[in-house]
């Protein structure tokens, strides 16, 4: 508020900045109700006449750029009011003052309300005539090009042009266009002007029309500063953007060049949990194509191992630290029931500022080595259990091929003594004696013979006909009267059974399975042999009240140089190859064998052949 407005109001008491309108504009009710009325857009004159002066105001709504109103303001105008004389004239008499009154005060009005708008705009705005005499400007102007009063009272645009140009960073366009502008033109000109204090301004320039004559040129500066500062950081930002964005994609090109031929599984992992990048290996583990996982979850890409997977990688994501070497087993994508093997490693992807991305996963399956591995073992158990079972054999054909020599050693010394006194006859006992360890000596070395022609694939078998119960018979009769501890019982088939089979290799089977009833029947007992048909098949058994058989030995009772644990070589003598040459017999006749037992509660040995 000026001078005048405060004294007409009659406010004495400081500035009014700040101050309510309704207790600045006391004095002047008037005046208020004006002001509200514009605040709410309406524009207008009032006037008020005291005992002294009239006072009239212009009264205007101001707005922004955008149309939004931002106050009201008022130009007030004090007047000598006119003396008696003047009063006492009639109105009649002076028609032509009237009127003049009244369009100078609509002219006052209309300046005023122009004057207001053009001082509210935020462009700075001057107008030149066509002699390069400023006739208009605006405060906004002024302040933009920083021009003093006084140079603006001169009005000369040239001296004003002149002032301004060492702010400019390409003065020469500049007084050129303007020079330029100076010419009768009806065309709009613009130019974009760039101070040396950084500031850009945008000048447009239109012609200042009078009717149809060109009186004069407008130009209107519009400061675009941030709004350029703002464009050339966008352009800045994009710019690193696609920069950015090319070297990413060259990156992931590279990467992804490297992980489709590296020979071992890899992929990238985001802190969501999502794979970002994977190669075909990696993508192969989980049984699908590498487009296929792209985008999912750790969970979707592996439910098995999830409940694994996921708490590591968490890990190397808070932690910062890498999982290296951990060997893992599962059950991969389509090898249900299959136990597979990997070595995963975890790290940490970090950026250049130490911010961790992702995590990458190295995983190499080694299933293969896993089971090579295991192929080892069990080569090497086999080794040595194959050599503890050689070891076992040395010792016990040392000791089986010493048994029967040393009294055949014996008895050959007795029969020779015998004969060399002369008259004495040589006893029969010690020959039977020496011709049973002859025979024991031919067992052994028989038994090993068969061995290695199974082993060689050269056991021949010259198979006929043969009535089973008939061949029993005769093979049992070998038995009868040689052992006083043992009693031996045959059990007839109801039916005559036909078998076709090599007689000598059967009678060696069943001769075998008999002794070692005998054998392995220390207290003595009953030796039952039974021949039944079974189907197709004739099976004949053999079962004696021995020290039976372990259940967890049972398995490998038919295995070459298989003992039983419980029968110690002293009093149950044998290299461990009977039984084995037993199932290769019966299974070379298209047969099966096998044994039931119990500890302590004897055994019972079977055999099965196709009847004819």
């Amino acid at each position: 508020m000026d001078s005048v407005l405060a004294g007409a109001a009659g406010w004495r008491s400081g500035p009014p900045v700040g101050r309510s309108a309704e207790e600045v504009l006391g004095g002047l009710p008037w005046l208020r109700h004006a002001l509200d009325e514009a605040l709410t857009g309406t524009d207008g004159l009032r006037e008020d006449a005291g005992q002294e002066q009239r006072l009239s105001a212009v009264v205007v709504p101001v707005f922004g750029e955008d149309g939004t109103q931002l106050g009201a303001c008022a130009r007030l105008r004090k007047s000598e009011l006119p003396g008696p004389e003047a009063a006492r004239e009639p109105q009649a008499l002076c028609p032509g003052a009237a009127e003049e009154r009244r369009a100078r005060e609509h002219l006052e009005h209309q300046t005023s309300l122009l004057r207001a708008t053009f001082d509210s705009i935020t462009d700075g705005v001057i107008v030149v005539d066509l002699a390069r005499r400023i006739t208009a400007f605006n405060k906004r102007f002024q302040e933009m090009w920083g021009l003093t009063d006084a140079m603006m009272e001169e009005r000369d645009a040239e001296k004003a042009l002149a002032s301004v140009e060492p702010w400019v960073t390409a003065p020469a366009q500049f007084i050129a266009f303007i020079r330029q502008g100076f010419e009768p033109s009806s065309a709009y000109r613009d130019y974009i002007v760039e101070l040396r204090d950084g500031r850009v301004f945008e000048c447009g320039s239109i012609p200042q029309m009078l009717g149809d004559a060109i009186i004069g040129r407008i130009w209107s500066y519009r400061e675009v500063t941030a709004e350029r500062q703002a464009l050339a950081e966008q352009g800045r930002l994009l710019a690193a953007e696609h920069e950015a964005r090319e070297r990413l994609e060259e990156s992931f090109a590279l990467l992804d060049t490297f992980l489709n031929h590296a020979p071992i599984a890899l992929g990238f992992i985001g802190r969501d949990l999502r794979c970002l990048r994977i190669n075909d290996a990696l993508a192969a583990l989980h049984g699908r194509r590498r487009e296929d996982d792209l985008g999912r979850t750790v969970r979707e890409m592996t439910p098995q191992l999830a409940p694994i997977v996921e708490p590591l990688i968490r890990q190397v994501l808070d932690e910062g630290i890498p999982i290296i070497g951990l060997n893992m087993t599962g059950e991969g994508p389509g090898t249900s029931g299959e136990q597979r093997h990997w070595n995963v490693s975890y790290y940490p992807v970090r950026s250049a500022s130490g911010t961790i991305l992702g995590v990458g996963a190295v995983v190499a399956e080694i299933t293969e080595e896993y089971r090579a591995q295991a192929e080892r073992d069990r080569l090497l158990r086999e080794a040595e259990e194959a050599i503890r079972v050689r070891d076992d054999f040395l010792s016990i054909a040392a000791h089986e091929l010493k048994t029967p020599l040393t009294p055949l050693k014996l008895h050959l010394q007795m029969l020779k003594g015998q004969a060399d006194a002369s008259g004495h006859v040589v006893a029969p006992r010690h020959v039977d004696k020496a011709l049973a360890q002859l025979a024991r000596l031919s067992v052994l070395v028989n038994d090993l013979l068969d061995t290695s022609r199974i082993q060689a694939g050269k056991l021949e078998l010259t198979t006929e006909p043969i009535p089973l119960r008939e061949f029993i018979r005769e093979v049992l009769s070998d038995f009868r009267g040689t052992n006083s501890l043992h009693s031996l019982w045959f059990e007839a088939p109801d039916e005559p059974l036909v078998i076709r089979g090599d007689r000598a290799r059967l009678a060696q089977v069943l001769a075998n399975l008999v002794e070692n009833a005998f054998k392995y029947s220390p207290s003595g007992g009953t030796v039952r042999v039974t021949a039944l048909r079974m189907g197709t098949e004739a099976c004949v058994s053999v079962k004696d009240e021995g020290i039976g058989i372990p259940k967890e030995e049972q398995a490998h009772l038919f295995e070459r140089f298989f003992r039983a644990r419980n029968a110690p070589i002293s009093g149950f003598g044998g290299l461990g190859l009977g039984l084995y040459i037993c199932r290769d017999i019966i299974e070379r006749h298209g047969g099966r064998i096998w044994v039931e037992s119990e500890v302590e509660h004897g055994s019972t040995f079977h055999f099965a052949l196709p009847c004819l």
